[in-house]
């Protein structure tokens, strides 16, 4: 074996190393780390590095479920300002419009340019892979939804926004159909609050005409 073979399966080792530590940290070292912090402890370079790795993990395993959730998560280890806007691309936008999308958006057809409306999930219910909100729900709860302008052909365009932000206190089930993962979402937040994770904020645009042919 010539020495860059050497190196790569080397590289390989390592990345497959840390891989594994975030999947042991999604089924247990996570839970030590969440009372860790609830004695008010900070987490040490270890834990804040594994918190780290299961991010990648829970959403490079999470892509079946929800791609859309997926990219958006892989996007948080980007350095973005905190204020940033990402506006997401047609195809993503299509895969937001659940059954309670719909309803929001035609519940504000007959309100003036710009009434909104907020909307939100019980993830432990809407994240479950058999949901027909799973895929919405996962990547923007909660989110608002904007009548933000009228098109030439007297159409309206409505606007998601949601923050990428996690919440410090939740503890969410997610039931990928073969068996539930729990995630205690403080870790993540706690990582953007250090700065290893960063915040932004998703944008969608919904055109009526897609609402009306459903």
């Amino acid at each position: 074996m010539n020495a860059f073979k050497k190196i790569l399966l080397g590289i390989a080792i390592i990345f497959s190393a840390i891989f594994l530590n975030g999947i042991y940290y999604v089924f247990c070292g996570q839970f030590k780390s969440v009372e860790r912090l609830n004695s008010g402890r900070q987490l040490n370079l270890y834990e804040c590095a594994s918190i780290y790795t299961m991010h990648i993990a829970t959403w490079a395993l999470g892509w079946p479920m929800s791609p859309t959730c997926a990219m958006q998560c892989a996007s948080l280890h980007i350095p973005h300002k905190a204020d940033t806007v990402i506006v997401w691309n047609r195809s993503r936008r299509l895969s937001i419009l659940s059954p309670n999308v719909i309803s929001t958006i035609k519940y504000l057809q007959d309100k003036p340019i710009g009434a909104s409306s907020k909307l939100a999930w019980n993830g432990n219910i809407a994240y479950s892979k058999s949901s027909p909100e799973h895929i919405a729900a996962i990547a923007i709860n909660p989110c608002v939804i904007t009548k933000s302008s009228t098109m030439q052909d007297g159409s309206a365009l409505y606007l998601i926004h949601s923050s990428m932000q996690y919440p410090k206190y939740s503890k969410t089930k997610f039931d990928i159909g073969i068996t539930t993962i729990i995630i205690h979402e403080g870790l993540f937040r706690y990582l953007q609050d250090m700065g290893w994770l960063n915040y932004y904020t998703i944008e969608y645009g919904i055109y009526e005409s897609w609402i009306d042919k459903i």
